[in-house]
């Protein structure tokens, strides 16, 4: 009897969390990187809650828009979107 191993099977849009997290965390250096990504999640759950019609890669590419736009600076990252 052969045995293999489950396969794992990646929920939709989990990719998507995790590359949209990873790179606001390289483009702004945070030098708490857990508490950049409380704040990044909470925001983009705040930001959803506007925008509950959007694909979950629509979501993310709107809200790293609207961040570019409200947010300059590596200081200003950490701010919360409803300061813009």
């Amino acid at each position: 009897m052969i045995s293999s191993k489950p396969r794992l099977v990646v929920p939709y849009g989990l990719k998507t969390l995790l590359e949209g997290v990873s790179r606001a965390i390289l483009k702004t250096n945070p030098t708490n990187i857990t508490q950049f990504a409380a704040v990044y999640f909470k925001e983009l759950i705040v930001f959803r809650e506007g925008n509950s019609s959007l694909d979950i890669k629509d979501l993310i590419k709107q809200f790293h828009q609207m961040k570019g736009k409200c947010h300059s600076d590596v200081v200003s990252a950490m701010l919360p979107l409803h300061t813009c």
